[in-house]
């Protein structure tokens, strides 16, 4: 269903101030919501509003006043803790932070340690870009993924999100390390539906495709050992690095690590835009395999979909989701 994005985002603004969050901080989660579901992102969307709705009945959604400790910083770097908030609002006031250090320093790492669900990594990727900056991040989370060879999850889906600036459309890659995200379980499991076959394991280590037994058991790596691999680097770098949660023997709150390079500190930003539009035209202009009419590069189906979604002042929700979110607001009304 098609709703207007001022009432969606009100909507998702009230459902959370409802779970007792602060307006300020409702507001920076809605944003990267609303975002997740302009670029057709919905496992990351108003789907989510339902797991913090069970979260709170489980009374383990923090509802703590929102606090960013700054641990320590240096000219090139910034670490701070979350204290298992959210991580929507501790990642974007970083990346404030992170926009104003840049200035000088042209290179900055970013380290947060001790964050709760950290939300639709592309959208920070996005910021980041508008900024005429590249954004390379790694963020693990709890459990899901099961290692190649293993039938134990072990860590989370683990993102590589990459986003570089252009004069038109970013380039942003954000690709999970499994074959569907934790969300395409939360989206399968709303909408009644199954998921692909080969994508997850039940509790028996048994192939499934029930969104529900994907849950108690675990989603598989993309293409076997390469998707593993990568996870385990994020779990790392997101984790390891930062002082949070490293599978299941290291405890802690979700991490997020990621680096902003300033393009000036290699070349002039025009040549660098320049070789950068020269790489998509070649690409979109490459002969195209049977079936194919076109060669989209990363992030441009999500970006042309966001443009359009925002042109028309609309964004298309998941009815079932979003009948299920006006009925807990109304709720408390």
């Amino acid at each position: 269903m098609k709703i207007n994005i001022k009432e969606a985002t009100d909507l998702s603004t009230t459902f959370l101030t409802g779970l007792g969050l602060s307006a300020k901080e409702a507001g920076y989660v809605t944003q990267n919501i609303i975002n997740a579901e302009l670029a057709g992102r919905k496992t990351h969307g108003f789907v989510r509003l339902l797991g913090f709705k069970r979260s709170s009945d489980n009374k383990t959604f923090n509802t703590n006043p929102l606090k960013i400790e700054v641990i320590n910083e240096s000219p090139v770097s910034l670490y701070l803790n979350g204290h298992n908030k959210l991580g929507y609002a501790p990642i974007y006031e970083s990346l404030e932070m992170a926009f104003e250090k840049i200035k000088a320093s042209k290179l900055l790492a970013v380290g947060l340690k001790d964050l709760n669900v950290t939300g639709y990594i592309g959208d920070y990727a996005r910021l980041a870009t508008e900024k005429d900056l590249i954004f390379i991040g790694f963020n693990n989370s709890t459990g899901g993924l099961v290692p190649y060879g293993s039938i134990k999850e072990m860590w989370g889906t683990n993102p590589l999100t990459v986003g570089i600036p252009t004069n038109g459309i970013p380039v942003i890659l954000d690709m999970a390390s499994s074959q569907i995200t934790w969300g395409d379980l939360l989206v399968a499991k709303n909408e009644g539906e199954q998921i692909s076959e080969g994508a997850a394991i039940d509790s028996q280590g048994k192939p499934t495709t029930d969104p529900e037994k994907a849950m108690g058991g675990g989603v598989l790596p993309f293409f076997g050992h390469k998707g593993s691999g990568l996870a385990f680097i994020v779990e790392l770098l997101g984790g390891a690095l930062t002082g949070s949660r490293v599978g299941s023997q290291v405890p802690g709150g979700w991490g997020s690590f990621y680096i902003l390079i300033d393009p000036t500190l290699f070349r002039p930003l025009a040549d660098f835009k320049k070789d950068i539009e020269t790489a998509i035209n070649e690409l979109k202009n490459a002969p195209k395999a049977k079936g194919f009419t076109n060669i989209y590069f990363a992030g441009e189906q999500s970006a042309s979909l966001r443009q359009k979604q925002l042109a028309e002042g609309l964004v298309e929700i998941s009815d079932v989701t979003l009948k299920q979110v006006k009925r807990e607001v109304n709720k408390n009304a």
